[in-house]
């Protein structure tokens, strides 16, 4: 045998163990095949097989074309806050919820236009997409492969593609797309899988450790207030003036400010509100303010706590009565009757005797009809005096 036919020997069997090694390895393909076809029938009793799977690589830029706009989109939440994009065909989502609510799948209708998707789709949907992920992620032997699809669980539906973009910023996307055969062919649907590239976080060495371990808490925070930017203006008097009188000020115009001392200073915030009161000076050449201590509030607040009590200078209304409170009477004071000794209606024997109520409403009649028959008499006799002065 020669060294040429040796040599193809050799390539030929090198070359059938890679495919065998090949035909057992699970690949990313193969992964996502196994788990859409076990979560489909698991979660909903649906026969439902992989028909193809392919990948591809786009930048940030392309992610649009892929977005299409009849199509559920489902964003999905990844570890770093990475956002990946499920989206599945009208026929798939279709598919997935007949099954889901009649238990069984029909035929697509030809001609027919694909309805809006709505957020019940999504949340139906969105179960069966995050086991496929999940499961999937566990099998791949390449570690790319399982991080790819790893940590993802559903987050928002996405009403249109704009949103979908404004979401999705990695700069770089692996796209999947899966054509799926449900219920033995009774229809197929598309699932495409925009995942963006999963982020390596670099090793922490352990100096690195060591100098994050070594500031507190406390000097961080100081540290951070102290690189705040606040801009506070120092006024030394305010002056209100008309607005013509303000357009006739020209070049040599003195203006009274009417201070008399800088230990009226007013420090203002940037709208112009006072925060507090100084004293405007120079300290070592540069101009400085020493800002006047706020009152304490404390003994501006009411007290309501039992320490404040003792401050307060009040009767203590709070101390048992050690023998009840009849102990504070007497005994021997008998000028202090009992309660249950005072006879509050008196003598009830001595109460004249009432008239019957039919007799006592016709007396009152008899009153009321001789008083009106008094006061006719009386007007009766007004009006002929009047008559007899005026000559009638």
């Amino acid at each position: 045998m020669s060294a040429e036919q040796m040599t193809s020997l050799v390539q030929r069997k090198a070359r059938t163990g890679s495919e065998a090694h090949a035909a057992r390895a699970m690949s990313l393909a193969r992964a996502l095949r196994l788990s859409a076809a076990q979560q489909a029938d698991q979660l909903m009793g649906l026969p439902l097989s992989a028909l193809s799977v392919t990948r591809r690589q786009i930048g940030s830029e392309d992610v649009e074309d892929c977005l299409v706009a009849n199509w559920l989109m489902l964003l999905m939440d990844g570890a770093g806050g990475q956002v990946a994009t499920v989206l599945l065909d009208a026929a798939l989502v279709e598919g997935l919820i007949q099954q889901q609510t009649m238990g069984k799948v029909r035929p697509a209708v030809e001609g027919a236009e694909p309805r809006k998707h709505t957020a019940t789709d999504a949340a139906l949907c969105a179960p069966y997409i995050e086991n496929v992920l999940m499961r999937a992620s566990k099998l791949p032997e390449e570690e790319a492969d399982r991080d790819l699809l790893n940590g993802y669980r559903f987050g928002v539906w996405a009403q249109d593609t704009q949103q979908a973009k404004l979401a999705m910023d990695a700069p770089t996307y692996n796209v999947v797309e899966m054509t799926v055969d449900l219920a033995a062919g009774a229809r197929a649907g598309k699932i495409m899988l925009v995942m963006p590239e999963p982020a390596r976080i670099a090793p922490v060495s352990d100096q690195d450790d060591e100098e994050q371990s070594q500031p507190a808490q406390g000097e961080k925070l100081t540290h951070n207030v102290m690189q705040l930017h606040a801009e506070l203006t120092i006024a030394l008097s305010r002056l209100k003036m008309p607005i013509q009188k303000v357009s006739e000020l020209k070049v040599g115009d003195v203006l009274n400010l009417q201070v008399s001392s800088m230990a009226q200073a007013l420090v203002l915030d940037a709208n112009g509100r006072a925060l507090s009161r100084g004293t405007l000076g120079q300290v070592d050449g540069m101009r400085a303010v020493q800002v006047e201590q706020q009152k304490s509030k404390q003994h501006t607040q009411p007290r309501r706590r039992a320490s404040d009590r003792a401050d307060l200078d009040l009767p203590d209304v709070t101390a048992p009565v050690e023998d009840g409170f009849d102990a504070q009477i007497p005994a021997e004071d008998a000028s202090i009757p009992s309660v249950s000794e005072v006879d509050i209606f008196g003598d009830m024997d001595d109460l004249p005797v009432m008239p019957d109520m039919d007799e006592a409403s016709k007396a009152a009649d008899e009153q009321v009809l001789d008083w009106e028959m008094n006061q006719k008499a009386a007007q009766d006799d007004d009006v002929s005096s009047t008559q007899k002065q005026a000559g009638w």
